[in-house]
């Protein structure tokens, strides 16, 4: 059953031989190791400055994360060029597993009050150095499994995994917290073992993927190679607002649900909101991915993503009081949410597809490394500015945010070229063969 399950699924996907069993035994790590790793994120948010007063301080200190991130990526991408993908991916889920287990003594009380931000810095660093090694690593594996004709599917998969993971460890440990008052330490000890095992499975399961190595090049050079494409520097108003939107949401999380300290929720209606937009979202990634790569388009799944992520925010802030979003009414529009989080969903497999498309494959490991680099970028504007702006608007700020971090996202994808497009503005009219546009 299993071979025959592999066969159809490397017809239907256009893959090499074995490449199936890689591939999901990399998007079943990667699904543990982020379920872990935000289960013990949502510990951070829970125990570090709950006062609503100290928003600011709450989003430089999650910004430690991706200014990890931003400075590492670089030379794990170059490093997954010149060396290749799996050390790398082996360490990323090394040093993740250390930052969870060593958040646990942070938190005790033999760890002062006043030392505790400090030392949770030092363990966000960790972890942004992880995330920088894991993004590297593991789009570059997946890019080179890919072809035109799966890469959006190819990429929808890995986002399903990784927010299945994040929704799942991140939603699992929130409940845990605010729920069932489960204590802090339980819950990072269940994430450290979780990323434990993700290490042996990428140790034991998954394989190197065949790529060109580039050893006489430094990261420097591979770095400049990559920004001095155009159409990568394109990207980057379309990339970096919307994951400041994406700082926000999770390092606001309890403000935006009206989960914070103090307020009383309802489980049913917390379930309810997560779930209108979990469970679109998902479909949606796989079905805009499949139907990207048949069209040959992005653009348009990009612009449909945008535009139902304003909706969503638009949602959002309609129902938001002073101290956070009216539960009550956001499960009163249930059924918007489920569709504008469905259209939301068209937006990260185009993206990602579109940024394999353009990319020289002797490149992907750098060039997945600068998208690193702008995922931290936005992670490091969006809690920084969304804790000035919520300590000086209050319930609107999430609303202005969204709104001003969409619209510019938006109009950086009216300039960006189709893939089909760009390749024929390369190659010259005479000397393309027919089926080459």
């Amino acid at each position: 059953m299993a071979g025959f399950v592999t066969r159809k699924l490397t017809a239907y996907f256009g893959l090499a031989p074995g490449a199936v069993r890689n591939l999901t035994f990399l998007y079943f790590a990667t699904f543990v190791m982020r379920a872990a790793a935000f289960a013990g994120v949502a510990v951070m948010q829970h125990v570090m400055y709950p006062d609503p007063k100290d928003a600011l301080w709450k989003g430089l200190l999650f910004a430690v994360y991706p200014l990890a991130e931003v400075v590492s990526v670089g030379y794990f991408g170059a490093l997954c060029d010149r060396i290749g993908r799996k050390k790398i991916l082996v360490f990323a889920h090394l040093i993740t597993a250390a930052a969870v287990f060593l958040f646990i003594p942070s938190i005790g009380p033999p760890t002062p009050q006043d030392a505790r931000p400090y030392l949770a810095a030092v363990i966000f660093a960790m972890f942004g150095i992880g995330a920088a090694a894991k993004v590297a690593s593991t789009l570059a594996m997946v890019n080179d499994h890919s072809v035109g004709a799966n890469r959006a599917q190819l990429f929808a998969f890995f986002d399903l995994v990784t927010f299945g993971g994040l929704v799942s460890g991140f939603g699992a440990g929130f409940l845990a917290l605010k729920t069932l008052n489960v204590a802090e330490g339980v819950v990072l000890a269940v994430g450290g073992l979780g990323v434990t095992l993700s290490v042996v499975m990428v140790q034991l399961l998954v394989r190197e993927t065949n790529f060109s190595p580039e050893p006489q090049r430094g990261t420097l050079e591979l770095l400049r190679s990559v920004l001095g494409n155009p159409d990568i520097r394109r990207l980057l108003p379309v990339y970096v607002p919307v994951v400041a939107l994406y700082g926000y949401v999770l390092s606001f999380t309890d403000h935006l649900l009206g989960t914070g300290a103090g307020t009383p929720t309802s489980t049913r209606d917390l379930i309810v909101v997560v779930a209108s937009l979990g469970i679109p979202l998902g479909i949606s990634l796989a079905v805009s991915g499949r139907i990207s790569d048949r069209l040959r388009l992005r653009r348009p799944f990009m612009g449909l993503g945008l535009g139902c992520f304003g909706g969503l925010a638009i949602l959002f802030a309609v129902a938001t009081t002073p101290s956070g979003a009216d539960l009550g009414q956001l499960v009163s529009r249930w059924p918007l949410i489920v569709v504008f989080a469905a259209g939301a969903g068209t937006f990260p497999p185009a993206a990602l597809a579109y940024l394999g498309d353009i990319v020289e494959r002797a490149f992907s490991g750098t060039t997945f490394g600068i998208y690193s680099i702008i995922f931290g970028s936005g992670l490091i504007i969006g809690p920084v500015l969304g804790g000035a702006l919520t300590d000086a608007l209050g319930s609107l700020a999430f609303a202005v945010i969204a709104l001003v971090l969409i619209g510019i996202a938006a109009l950086g994808v009216a300039f960006i070229r189709e893939p089909t497009k760009r390749a024929a503005a390369v190659v010259p009219g005479p000397a393309a063969p027919p089926g080459s546009r």
